[in-house]
């Protein structure tokens, strides 16, 4: 009986684009990258099931610097798909834009700022092992909200960082299966819902060298009619190094504690190795 093999664990391929644009008041820095692998095994006697992934990363980060403000817009999307014994299921979806304002008549001190963010996904997801096909998530379900008023400093060169004791959440969810359910804190059958409390947000962006960067992002709620434990976290890590003029490892990692979603902290870490070019 004839035999054939086919492994292919990837040459993750990765289409990374990198551009970083300054003058003396704007200043523009973006990431995209596609990174994927597959797995096709027949007769193979170690075992395994045949599989594949690939996921997709958009990051831009928008900054401009005048006489009376700091603007700093923040675009952020991933989406990833795995597919495994012949079932396929998104592993990430999330888009995301946040605007920060904050006051810079001396950028050495602390100035009054504001933020307004809205978050949500765009595709049905299932929890892992489900072969009914019941989603857990939908096309906005959820949709998250928030304007916050408060703090922000932005003379630091690398960090950007914003305090607010005034901040609100709404969380939206339109799927009418998922709002019977009290999906995502909603009341059962509400559309939404609205808490009040203290956020706060922390980005830093650093080029170490020619070859090394690294993007993260840290966002930190606390509502006041809820105990310390539901505190809602997430951080958001991505590391670029660039081996050849056209060859990059893509590292990205991302951690979130949300009790509305899941009672437990969630993981995911992609890493990719391929295509990449930078734009100066």
């Amino acid at each position: 009986m004839r035999t054939l093999v086919l492994a292919v664990l990837l040459m993750p391929f990765v289409l990374l684009g990198q551009s970083d644009t300054l003058s003396a008041k704007y200043q523009r820095k973006a990431i995209y990258s596609a990174s994927g692998s597959f797995t096709d095994l027949d007769n193979w006697n170690a075992g395994g099931e045949n599989s594949s992934n690939v996921s997709f990363l958009i990051r831009e980060n928008w900054v401009k610097k005048g006489s009376s403000f700091t603007t700093v817009h923040l675009l952020e999307g991933n989406y990833g798909l795995s597919r495994q014994a012949g079932t396929l299921t998104k592993n990430a979806d999330r888009l995301e834009f946040t605007t920060t304002l904050t006051g810079s008549p001396k950028v050495t001190e602390w100035n009054l700022s504001s933020q307004f963010n809205v978050k949500t996904q765009l595709a049905p997801g299932y929890a892992k092992g489900d072969t009914a096909r019941i989603p857990i998530s939908n096309f906005g379900a959820p949709i998250y909200g928030q304007f916050s008023f408060g703090v922000g400093n932005n003379s630091w060169e690398n960090w950007q960082l914003f305090l607010s004791p005034m901040a609100g959440k709404s969380t939206t969810v339109l799927n009418q299966d998922l709002r019977d359910k009290a999906a995502f804190g909603v009341d059962t059958g509400a559309t939404w819902r609205l808490e009040a409390g203290a956020k706060i947000t922390l980005n830093y962006t650093e080029q170490f060298s020619e070859a090394f960067s690294i993007n993260a992002k840290t966002d930190i709620f606390y509502n006041y009619w809820g105990p310390i434990s539901a505190t809602d976290f997430m951080l958001d890590i991505i590391a670029l190094y660039k081996i050849k003029e056209a060859f990059s490892i893509n590292a990205h990692l991302q951690i979130i504690r949300d009790i509305d979603q899941i009672d437990a902290w969630q993981r995911r870490s992609v890493l990719g190795v391929g295509l990449a070019y930078t734009i100066k």
